[in-house]
């Protein structure tokens, strides 16, 4: 196994054991608060209504990502003979949690803009403290990762190599095709 492996494997234990565990812990509290009891229920209801749709896509991303992203992308990696190991399709995995990743921060915008009313503008400060947790540490652990898989597949022969002989392609007619 190459270095980017054990860089990569380190990165999806971090994401799995500090970023989406502070971010669902952060979801929980900002669900439950009390102080939102403060507000009338009909103001609330909407805001509440919100953060359930944005767990939810956070819950289907994590489970996603742990149960096929992660688990291919070290499957690439550890493949000794590429064409003897079923190697998923990366391309379309990584499109599928952009698309997660796209469909989370359209939540986290929607609830920004009801954090920005005159209700919530000055209170409510575990959620607008979610919504800046998703648009700062999301984005750019989010980004590192994306970034991070990119370079693997620029940089790292035994990752390209092994992910282009499980899709049935030669990988340095795939890496010509992309430099034209």
């Amino acid at each position: 196994m190459c270095k980017h492996a054990d860089q990569t494997e380190e990165f999806i234990h971090h994401l799995l054991e500090n970023v989406y565990p502070c971010l669902e812990l952060k979801l929980q509290n900002s669900i439950h608060c009390v102080y939102l009891k403060e507000y009338e229920e009909e103001q609330t209801s909407y805001l509440v209504e919100l953060m359930h749709h944005l767990q939810n896509e956070f819950t289907s991303l994590v489970t996603c990502e742990q149960k096929l992203v992660f688990p291919s992308v070290m499957k690439v990696f550890n493949a000794k003979a590429a064409k003897e190991v079923q190697i998923p399709n990366l391309f379309d995995l990584m499109q599928l949690t952009r698309s997660k990743e796209h469909k989370i921060m359209t939540h986290v915008h929607n609830l920004v803009s009801v954090l920005e009313t005159n209700t919530f503008k000055n209170g409510a400060i575990k959620q607008h403290d979610l919504a800046h947790s998703f648009i700062t540490n999301f984005v750019n652990e989010k980004y590192r990762w994306n970034k991070m898989i990119e370079d693997r597949l620029n940089s790292c022969s035994c990752f390209r190599s092994n992910l282009y002989k499980g899709l049935g392609l030669d990988p340095k007619s795939a890496r010509q095709e992309k430099h034209i």
